[in-house]
């Protein structure tokens, strides 16, 4: 797959080009005639819950599927799931609004870059050394990181693809214990597992120090093995992260040749599809006594 310049305007027809299409098929058993079948039975089992409000229209429904490679019970659970944790944990899952947070993106420790992959992903970039762990709090880290994943899942052609995660480790110190904690290890594991509506492909992890290993030891415990497969340890060899990302769509920081690493063009996009991320927190859960549950 080629990549692409950033764009992130909503499609209300979920369409794919001819070549996403037959890879969809290929890999989510997606069909006209599935399609039809099992979104005609997602909507149903969404009408039956009639204390879930979700947005109109195909498309929201369709990035469920996509996860759950279009069986309509398992769609279905993941929708309820990821609005139950909007309500039970708003704090981490609450999707922020790109307006709220300026001060965040000015780390310029988090960035979504403007082309995909060789796969076709998105990339996601998160620099652990830019964030000041005495004034940036884990919560805020958390909420961006949503923001970015509802802003990448309106993507058909992400849908079929999913994402790729780069960590960089670098500077990683004392300071950013409380960033990984089993607490956080859990509530990330969940929504990479269970709850969100997007494919984590790769975990990509640069500039980890030696003791890198017994923070992984945390979240093993938690992780499917399929997923503990897909994280991928590179240390200082760029060489060997280019043969998953190509250079040319990378920063210099990662021996790419795309300019540095910079989030603003990507922060500008997010605030011009502010609307969209204001009209989702109006949907969800509406009956607090199911954070009880």
């Amino acid at each position: 797959m080629k990549g692409h310049n950033l764009s992130f305007s909503e499609k209300s027809d979920c369409s794919l080009s001819e070549e996403w299409q037959q890879r969809a098929a290929e890999e989510l058993n997606e069909t006209p005639e599935v399609v039809e079948r099992e979104l005609r039975a997602l909507k149903e089992l969404v009408k039956h819950d009639t204390n879930l409000s979700v947005p109109e229209g195909d498309d929201f429904l369709i990035r469920f599927l996509r996860a759950r490679k279009f069986d309509s019970k398992k769609s279905f659970h993941m929708i309820q799931r990821y609005f139950l944790m909007k309500l039970k944990c708003p704090e981490l899952f609450d999707c922020p609004l790109p307006s709220e947070c300026l001060d965040i993106f000015e780390l310029q420790a988090q960035n979504m870059l403007p082309r995909r992959d060789k796969f076709g992903r998105r990339v996601y970039i998160i620099k652990i050394d830019n964030f000041d762990a005495s004034k940036t709090t884990i919560d805020e880290v958390f909420r961006l990181n949503i923001l970015a994943m509802e802003q990448i899942v309106r993507e058909p052609e992400t849908q079929v693809s999913g994402v790729s995660i780069l960590l960089d480790m670098a500077g990683l110190s004392l300071q950013h214990s409380k960033f990984f904690t089993p607490y956080y290890a859990r509530r990330t594991v969940e929504l990479v597992q269970e709850t969100f509506p997007l494919r984590f492909k790769s975990f990509h992890v640069v500039n980890e120090p030696f003791y890198f290993d017994a923070i992984i030891a945390i979240l093993k415990p938690f992780l499917k093995e399929k997923i503990r497969k897909r994280i991928v340890m590179h240390g200082t060899d760029m060489t060997s992260l280019h043969a998953f990302i190509p250079s040319d769509i990378l920063p210099t920081e990662y021996g790419g040749t795309a300019g540095n690493f910079n989030n603003r063009e990507w922060y500008m996009q997010l605030l011009v599809d502010e609307q969209y991320f204001r009209d989702l927190k109006t949907y969800g859960y509406k009956d607090e006594d199911l954070t009880k549950e």
